[in-house]
């Protein structure tokens, strides 16, 4: 495959270009049907909508068992490796890490997904509590999240920030977090 010349400039890009970002500003990414799930999970799209009555129905559910899976993975291996078992370590853990990437993504046009994206952030939240064996105040968890969603979307960019990086800059919020009194960052 050659080097594609990209046209930034041409008005038909710059036309697509905008009209491509109000689109995903305004409802995300579409959703996946159900004849699309249907066919990956080796099922009928009939047999998916008597389950779920189809794809509204569906991809909360759908979410949520992810999710359960997604978090079970990371608990793992937190348990495992301590606080660095939040990042991914082999590439099945990116596989995932990638997939709940998409699950927030289309949280941000489904209130039913929205709500199992929210229940794991919730247990993320009793988790960080855990691990630093403290109550954190919600500018520390504000803090926490912001940081590990910024090293997960670098990890799986186009352009993926180097591992080696992303540890370091994790370990170096936990030490934070861990050396602060309880009632720090009120201010």
């Amino acid at each position: 495959m050659g080097v594609m010349y990209l046209r930034r400039n041409a008005f038909d890009s710059r036309t697509a270009g905008l009209a491509l970002a109000r689109t995903i500003g305004r409802s995300g990414l579409r959703p996946p049907t159900l004849q699309t799930i249907a066919e990956e999970a080796k099922t009928g799209a009939s047999t998916l909508h008597r389950w779920f009555g189809g794809t509204e129905g569906m991809l909360p559910h759908a979410t949520a068992a992810f999710a359960d899976m997604f978090w079970t993975r990371i608990a793992d291996r937190v348990n495992a490796t301590g606080w660095g078992g939040f990042l991914p370590g082999d590439e099945d853990d990116l596989f995932f890490l990638r997939a709940w990437l998409g699950f927030e993504e289309l949280a941000r046009s489904d209130t039913g997904v929205g709500q199992a994206v929210g229940e794991l952030w919730h247990d993320a939240r009793f988790w960080f509590r855990s691990v630093l064996g403290r109550e954190l105040t919600d500018f520390e968890l504000a803090g926490v999240e912001a940081i590990l969603r910024g090293l997960w979307d670098g990890l799986c960019a186009a352009e993926p920030l180097d591992a080696d990086l992303a540890h370091r800059l994790w370990d170096a919020a936990y030490r934070s977090l861990a050396e602060l009194p309880s009632n720090a960052a009120a201010a």
